[in-house]
C-alpha cells in the first residue's frame, strides 16, 4: 500500500515544537523586537493637546431681556447631543480649517508644496491625520491635535475653540442682520402706509368729521327734534351734515379701523425689530469651556515598547510558521513517493 507523511504526521505537538526551537524562536522574537524598536527611534515624537468644552443652547440672544419668551430653554443649559453634532459640523467648516491652516504656517510646518500636484489633497489627509473632534459620552466635544511641537498642539486646540465660538457667534449675528432687514423694509412700508391713512383722515376730518359715530348719533337726534318742531333753516343745515356723514362716513370708518390695526401691528413689529436688533449686535459665548489644552510633557506617539513587543510577537509567529513549513517541506522531499 502506498504511504503519504502528512503534516500533522511529521509534525510534533505544538509544545514539542516550541521546546525544539525555542532557542532560534527567541533569537528571532528578539531581533525583531529590536529592529523595530530602533526604528521607532527615527520617528519623530506626537504631542497631543486637547481641549473639551460643552456647547451652550442655541437661542435668540432677545430671549434674555424679553418676558415671556424663550421658556422652553434655559440659556444656562448645555450638553444637549444635537448641539455637540452641530458644532462639530462647524469644526469640519473650510473657514476654521484654513485659518488653522494659515495661522500655524502647516503648509511648511508639514513640508507640503502648495503649488504641487494635489497638494489640497495631501494636506487635507495630514490634517484629518492629525486634529480631530468627537462628542464624548457626556454630551462634551472634545478636539485632540497630534504635532510634534507640543505647544503648537495646544495651541491649535485652543485656537480651534475660539474660533469656533467666533464663528458660530457670526453665522447668528449675520442670519438675525438679514431677518432685520427684511423687518425693516417692512416697518418702512407699514410707516408709509400709516401716514397715507392719517393724511386721507385729516382730509375727511377739514369735512368736519372728527367721530362718525358719535356724531351720526347726535345729528340724527337734532334732525328728528327740528323735523318735530318744524324748524325748516334746522332742518337744511342738519340735512346737510347728514348728506356729508353719509358720504364720507363709510370712508372714514374704514380708514379709522385700519389705522388702528395697523398702529397695533407697528407696535408689535418696532418690538421685533428691537429683538433682532438685540441679536445682530450681541456676542455672547456659544460654549462653555471645560478644560483648556496644554503643553504636553509626555509624548503620544509612538510607543516604542508597544512597537518593540508588538514586532517581538509577530517574530515568534512569522518564525515559527516558517520553521513548520521548512520542516514540513523537509518531510515531503524525505518521504518515498512509491510503495
Amino acid at each position: 500500500m502506498n504511504s503519504e507523511p502528512t503534516f500533522s504526521k511529521s509534525s510534533p505537538g505544538v509544545l514539542a515544537f516550541i521546546l525544539q526551537h525555542w532557542k532560534t524562536l527567541l533569537i528571532i522574537s528578539g531581533f525583531s523586537g529590536l529592529v523595530a524598536l530602533g526604528v521607532s527611534f527615527l520617528i519623530k515624537p506626537l504631542y497631543k493637546g486637547t481641549a473639551v468644552f460643552y456647547p451652550a443652547v442655541t437661542q435668540s440672544i432677545s430671549n434674555l431681556v424679553s418676558t415671556g419668551r424663550g421658556a422652553d430653554k434655559d440659556f444656562l443649559d448645555y450638553g444637549e447631543e444635537e448641539e455637540a453634532e452641530r458644532v462639530i459640523q462647524i469644526l469640519h467648516a473650510n473657514e476654521i480649517r484654513e485659518y488653522i491652516i494659515a495661522n500655524y504656517d502647516l503648509w511648511k510646518h508639514y513640508d507640503i508644496d502648495p503649488k504641487s500636484p494635489k497638494a489640497r489633497t495631501k494636506m487635507m489627509r495630514k490634517y484629518k491625520e492629525n486634529v480631530s473632534f468627537r462628542r464624548t459620552e457626556f454630551n462634551s466635544v472634545e478636539i485632540s491635535v497630534l504635532d510634534t511641537d507640543p505647544k503648537r498642539a495646544a495651541g491649535m486646540a485652543n485656537d480651534l475653540v475660539h474660533k469656533l465660538d467666533t464663528m458660530k457667534n457670526r453665522i447668528q449675528q449675520e442670519r438675525a442682520k438679514q431677518g432685520l432687514l427684511v423687518v425693516e423694509a417692512k416697518y418702512a412700508e407699514m410707516e408709509k402706509r400709516i401716514d397715507l391713512l392719517s393724511d386721507s383722515l385729516g382730509v375727511i376730518r377739514s369735512k368736519g368729521i372728527n367721530d362718525y359715530e358719535s356724531q351720526a348719533e347726535v345729528v340724527n337726534k337734532e334732525y328728528a327734534a327740528a323735523v318735530a318742531s318744524g324748524n325748516q333753516r334746522a332742518i337744511a343745515a342738519l340735512q346737510q351734515k347728514l348728506d356729508t356723514l353719509s358720504k364720507y362716513g363709510s370712508a372714514y370708518q374704514a380708514l379709522s379701523s385700519e389705522l388702528e390695526l395697523l398702529t397695533e401691528q407697528k407696535v408689535l413689529l418696532e418690538r421685533k425689530r428691537e429683538e433682532i436688533k438685540t441679536d445682530a449686535e450681541s456676542f455672547v459665548a456659544q460654549i462653555m469651556p471645560i478644560d483648556y489644552a496644554y503643553e504636553a510633557d509626555t509624548k503620544t506617539y509612538p510607543k516604542r515598547a508597544l512597537i518593540g513587543l508588538g514586532a517581538a510577537f509577530a517574530g515568534l509567529i512569522l518564525g515559527a510558521l516558517f520553521l513548520l513549513a521548512q520542516q514540513h517541506i523537509r518531510a515531503l522531499q524525505g518521504s518515498d513517493p512509491k510503495s
